[in-house]
């Protein structure tokens, strides 16, 4: 049976719906209004600039359509700040009469964190039962805390598989998110309610983790934009580890800008506007083997015409062959390294707690005890072979790009057989883990025909590039965009 959402934990004044006007819009017959394809962070900043919309106007605007939704049935989220968020957008409009600068483009926007972000005086819980009485976290993670410092109005908390590990998205406990563009369908995982409050309207962006797809898998999903790092680009203080090698932390949002601005925030970098590349002179690779397989219809179909606009707009595409990428030796590695990590952390935990984990997730947080440190020292070695390897053959493209997930958002109803719910486990993360694995940052974006479900295009570089495929990404939207108006 699904618990309802925790309340232990939450700051004093979070556990219930206090301003009166925000419980009269939730409670309507009418769906509150939600954000759209248009409200990006980048759109709604340059509002907020020109005093046409408050802080306070769209966080109020935001927890009505949030709190509407978790009571009709959304399980995006596991906690909704009501008194937190509205006082800290009250603050971030009392700066802006003031005349003081503000800190960044995120200031005053409503964003959702995923839960396994340490935020003071919450729980953290990894979408775990396990950790429903640990104690409340004493400091936001460092993610959280540059997004505060940014003026970021936080507005509550994700839910996620549990401890991170399926990429369907399932979640017996807190419940599974069921996809916005059909609710019929999976969102995928890990970051599974940060997709979906994003493709709800309840939040202008999310910030996610991805250790094998888990920003990537739900955002191309959700018809959304996701964003990898690379390795070490943002510190992983405060969040609940996977893999210390694998894990990454990133955001979902509307255009590939959002992502850079919130990119900004994170690595507490200066925002500059990505740079205007044009698509002629650019060179793409297309890998011919392993990612192309199984692929839905409509993912090829979408892909291929994506392909071709690019071709058309005076890109280089080339097709070639990528056989680090083979199944075999990479895909042993990966569960060696993974898994080994995940046990070193979480392995105690299990063990004393057992009856409180998934079955499947404790079975792979114990099989890390087998791992000797000789055989994850081996992994590691080969893995590094295997990333210099593939980065001298991405070298001769700017990008490689790839359908981000090769099926179409899977029905909630074939997880029910399992034979199924282990080939969409399978699929939604075969093609995403290669940016993990192999050590490249990533961008995802839709690309499906209008009135489609969703499809997403994977645009990646080596390991360092995250600039670099991010303009490549916004360059190639600008192309999408311009296709699907023809």
């Amino acid at each position: 049976m699904m618990r309802t959402v925790r309340e232990e934990g939450v700051p004093a004044g979070e556990r219930h719906v206090d301003d009166p006007a925000i419980a009269d819009m939730a409670c309507e017959g009418h769906l509150p209004q939600g954000f759209g394809s248009a409200d990006t962070v980048e759109a709604l900043a340059g509002w907020r600039a020109l005093g046409l919309v408050t802080s306070s106007d769209l966080v109020k605007r935001s927890l009505a359509r949030a709190t509407a939704l978790r009571q009709r049935g959304s399980s995006a989220f596991t906690r909704i700040w009501t008194e937190q968020a509205t006082a800290s957008a009250a603050w971030e409009d009392s700066l802006v009469a003031a005349g003081t600068l503000p800190p960044s483009l995120l200031a005053g926007l409503p964003i959702a964190i995923k839960d396994n972000c340490d935020a003071r005086g919450d729980i953290t819980q990894a979408g775990s039962p396990a950790l429903s009485h640990a104690a409340p976290a004493v400091r936001d993670a460092t993610c959280v805390a540059r997004l505060r410092s940014a003026g970021a109005v936080i507005i509550g908390k994700t839910n996620m598989s549990e401890f991170a590990f399926a990429n369907t998205g399932e979640n017996r406990e807190f419940g599974t998110p069921r996809n916005p563009c059909a609710p019929d369908r999976l969102v995928g995982g890990s970051s599974s309610g940060s997709a979906a409050s994003v493709a709800e309207g309840s939040v202008v962006a999310a910030l996610g983790t991805d250790t094998g797809g888990s920003i990537r898998g739900p955002a191309a999903l959700c018809g959304l934009v996701g964003f990898k790092p690379s390795e070490g680009r943002v510190p992983g203080q405060g969040v609940t580890p996977l893999s210390t090698t694998f894990d990454t932390i990133g955001p979902i949002a509307r255009s590939i800008e959002s992502c850079a601005i919130i990119d900004a925030v994170l690595t507490d970098a200066p925002w500059r506007l990505l740079s205007e590349l044009p698509l002629r002179g650019l060179s793409f690779g297309v890998p011919t083997n392993v990612v192309l397989d199984d692929l839905d219809p409509e993912v090829a179909a979408d892909f291929n015409a994506t392909l071709k606009y690019l071709s058309d707009a005076g890109a280089t595409v080339l097709e070639f062959s990528w056989p680090e990428i083979e199944p075999g030796v990479w895909r042993d590695a990966y569960p060696v390294i993974s898994h080994s990590e995940t046990y070193a952390v979480h392995g105690r935990l299990v063990e004393e707690c057992l009856a409180d984990f998934d079955a499947e997730v404790a079975r792979i947080i114990l099989s890390g005890a087998s791992v000797s440190a000789r055989d994850r020292s081996e992994a590691l070695n080969l893995r590094e072979s295997m990333v210099n390897a593939s980065h001298d053959r991405m070298a001769r493209f700017h990008a490689v790009l790839m359908p981000t997930v090769p099926i179409l958002a899977p029905r909630i109803s074939d997880l029910a057989n399992e034979d199924q719910a282990k080939r969409i486990e399978f699929l939604i993360g075969r093609n995403n883990e290669i940016a993990n694995f192999f050590d490249c940052c990533a961008a995802t974006m839709p690309c499906q025909a209008q009135d489609q479900l969703p499809v997403g295009l994977l645009v990646i570089a080596k390991n360092g590039e995250d600039r670099r495929v991010l303009s490549m990404a916004k360059a190639i939207e600008i192309a999408i965009r311009e296709m699907r108006n023809l």
